[in-house]
């Protein structure tokens, strides 16, 4: 590309991420932004290079200074792209062209409704103009997620690759048990940890944390890999399990774990046959398995399918991720059945930050030690708290 002065394009983060994937070839058989002609094409068949795609892939950022600019851009010119006041790459026009963003949102959400959050979020960010052409970017983070994987795949010379997304949010008894049975028929399997741009619950470092501390301390070494995954508008709605497809099969997996609620798997009957989205893809060579609901019985003392367990629901505790999270929220340890003590520890010290005056003191008046003075942290007095609400012989 030549080096005269060139007119700027401003991208949000959002943007760049899902660039620097498709850079990466985690959407392939996308590989680049589509002209006006390939755009309609997939918009109309949901098919790119007869491999389904539900959408067109396009970039068309709103603005008025982006407006003007993509107004006076030629075919073949250059122009520099800017994320956070920061070049992030350049883009060689192939042509630009005029968009519809309310049939671009219904196409991504199913809806317009601007009530939808999503809907309402990506107008915001939807220009009337959209551009194509050839990309490059300075740095791309991902790349370093893939070949870590690839290397480790090369080195335990796994077959069976599992891929499972999960928010962890938080990660609790349920999830540790789904990975343990997708390790008795596989190699590997790749946790993709979903990173939401706008945190919803508990941050992404601390939700990375905890899941790195289950994969190093309660699974063999280099077979339950973390894996970050942004989550950006592409997996949105009805899509979204079509996108984690495509890019679970394109980090090198050739299996996919997902529960039957998943959203966007859309279970229906059909000719007395169970069909899901799965029974519509193309070109998307990757095994897919469903998994059903698990709880706690207490009658049977252990985590069980609800298909295998003889009792009742009335017997039965089920892992709501939302609950869970709202007795973190309220500072409240949830019951060890539902989460490992480590794990409330590492969420409850970062949550609550410095909540404790004086928690040397409050160690010491309520833990058993051995007198010795030594220095403790939050983790360490939650741990310890946690053991005592575990004993039993005055419950």
């Amino acid at each position: 590309m030549d080096s005269t002065k060139r007119n700027k394009l401003y991208i949000d983060k959002e943007a760049f991420i899902t660039l620097s994937m498709m850079k990466a070839n985690l959407l392939y058989p996308v590989t680049k932004l589509m002209n006006q002609k390939e755009a309609d094409e997939v918009n109309k068949t949901g098919l790119y290079n007869g491999k389904t795609f539900p959408f067109a892939f396009i970039l068309a950022p709103a603005g008025k200074k982006n407006e003007k600019v993509l107004q006076s851009t030629k075919n073949g010119e250059v122009l520099e792209l800017y994320c956070n006041n920061k070049k992030v790459g350049e883009l060689q026009t192939e042509e630009v062209f005029e968009i519809d963003p309310i049939k671009r949102v219904e196409k991504i959400y199913g809806s317009s409704d601007i009530q939808h959050k999503g809907v309402a979020k990506t107008l915001k960010r939807l220009g009337k103009y959209a551009i194509s052409g050839e990309i490059n970017l300075i740095d791309s983070p991902i790349i370093t997620e893939i070949e870590k994987l690839k290397k480790i795949i090369q080195e335990t010379n796994a077959q069976n690759i599992v891929g499972i997304t999960t928010n962890a949010n938080p990660f609790h008894r349920v999830h540790e048990r789904i990975i343990r049975l997708a390790l008795e028929e596989n190699d590997l399997v790749v946790l993709f940890l979903t990173k939401n741009l706008k945190n919803d619950g508990i941050n992404f470092e601390t939700r990375y944390e905890a899941t790195k501390f289950i994969s190093d301390n309660f699974f063999p070494k280099n077979k339950v890999i973390v894996v970050p995954l942004n989550n950006t508008y592409i997996f949105s709605g009805l899509n979204e399990v079509i996108m984690d497809s495509i890019v679970i099969k394109n980090f090198g997996c050739n299996k996919f774990l997902m529960g039957q609620t998943h959203e966007g798997l859309g279970i229906h009957y059909e000719n007395q046959h169970i069909k899901t989205i799965f029974d519509i893809l193309k070109g998307i060579n990757l095994e897919t398995m469903t998994i059903k609901e698990y709880v706690y019985c207490d009658i049977c003392k252990t985590i069980v399918s609800t298909q295998s367990c003889p009792h009742g629901s009335h017997h039965h505790v089920k892992y709501h991720s939302e609950a869970i999270l709202k007795l973190l929220k309220e500072g409240i340890i949830p019951p060890p059945i539902m989460m490992r003590k480590e794990l409330t520890a590492i969420y409850l010290s970062s949550m609550f930050k410095n909540r404790f005056k004086n928690l040397q003191k409050l160690y010491y008046d309520l833990i058993p030690n051995n007198g010795i003075i030594e220095e403790i942290d939050e983790k360490d007095f939650y741990i310890k708290l946690i053991k005592l609400y575990q004993t039993t012989s005055m419950t």
